[in-house]
């Protein structure tokens, strides 16, 4: 047995110094911006952002008169009917975002691919092409969802909708159902990560769908497959660090971020706290700093795992590169040709073809 999936970490780390350094910060914020869907390849990543609506009766209605309420007086009542529409709406926006996020981390993958293996990191031009390979992915993403989903919703429907009692009877057989959907969403998160390193880059190589992919991707595991489970538990492994890794990273990027926004925020509420008909204005404006802090520690964060998620594409790559060469999309170590090193003078040759740089 040889050593591909150990091997291949070495030349992981050398292709993302190649395309980080020197920093370049177009380079650096297009690829926040990709792993802003993508993730960092050991968890998927989700941000949303909720938006209202407005007009007549939609939100609950209070049936008590706040001139005459007091802390003694009859406790407000909501209108029920109001406020299941509002929570019903609120979940339909954020699941609408979900998918739209879902959808988008889908073509994102393939931008991702396409990036790491090209001298330019763009985005709009991948984005376009690949728009129908991300479709592809993303209606494969569903169905598994769905799938997994099911095997938790139908139980639950039944209890709720069917009118069975929650005795020790039901409870006892609820727990198998539970524990299969349990180890059906472990294997479906494998199968989804097995999809993201190995069947995106066939696609890319095949010019074909997720199924295809598949078909294409198989035979090499089968052959391979100590390989591959060697690939897995390192995966594991590297998750587990990387995850420790971030999250110290990510909690003293926070301070740092935090520094100029308390100073701020103090000079504010000092300089307005001893007038009381300004005390809203300086509530209000320590208020938005918050926000800023907030979208601010958001973008530097994505900036401290732009490496982390490079490290993992590459490492994918190159381990496929080792086990299939017809799916290489980088080289081989023992190619004659390294892939382009990457530079503030590397693709020029592209600048025609993309002269916004994006």
């Amino acid at each position: 047995m040889s050593w591909n999936a150990v091997d291949a970490l070495s030349d992981a780390r050398a292709a993302t110094q190649s395309l980080l350094l020197p920093f370049d910060p177009r380079t650096w914020a297009k690829l926040a911006l990709v792993v802003f869907f993508v993730g960092t390849g050991t968890n998927a990543s989700l941000t949303t952002n909720g938006s209202g609506t407005s007009g007549a009766n939609v939100g609950p209605t209070l049936d008590f008169d706040p001139g005459t309420f007091s802390p003694g007086g009859a406790v407000p009542t909501f209108d029920t009917a109001s406020l299941f529409t509002l929570v019903v709406g609120l979940l339909a926006v954020l699941l609408a975002l979900f998918l739209l996020h879902s959808f988008l981390a889908s073509v994102f993958e393939f931008v991702f691919v396409d990036n790491v293996t090209s001298p330019r990191v763009r985005l709009r031009t991948p984005f376009r092409t690949h728009l129908g390979d991300g479709t592809r992915l993303f209606a494969f993403k569903l169905i598994l969802g769905a799938a997994v989903l099911s095997l938790f919703a139908v139980p639950v429907a039944a209890i709720v909708f069917g009118g069975i009692a929650l005795g020790p009877g039901a409870l006892l057989a609820v727990v198998p159902v539970l524990l299969v959907g349990v180890l059906a969403a472990f294997v479906v998160a494998l199968v989804l990560g097995l999809t993201r390193d190995f069947v995106v880059p066939a696609m890319l190589v095949e010019d074909c769908g997720v199924l295809a992919g598949w078909r294409r991707v198989l035979p090499s595991m089968r052959a391979e497959w100590k390989e591959f489970a060697l690939y897995v538990v390192i995966r594991i492994a590297l998750n587990v660090l990387s995850g420790a890794l971030l999250a110290v990273a990510l909690a003293l990027v926070g301070l740092v971020v935090a520094v100029p926004f308390v100073l701020l925020g103090a000079v504010v509420w000092a300089a307005f706290s001893p007038f009381a008909a300004a005390l809203t204005t300086g509530t209000v404006l320590v208020g938005a700093l918050v926000a800023l802090y907030v979208v601010c520690l958001a973008a530097a964060g994505l900036f401290v795992t732009v490496p982390v998620a490079a490290y993992f594409r590459y490492y994918s790559l190159y381990f496929l590169a080792r086990v299939d060469s017809d799916l290489a999309l980088v080289a081989r170590p023992d190619a004659p040709e390294r892939p382009a090193e990457r530079g503030p003078e590397s693709g020029a040759a592209d600048a025609d073809s993309d002269a916004a740089g994006v």
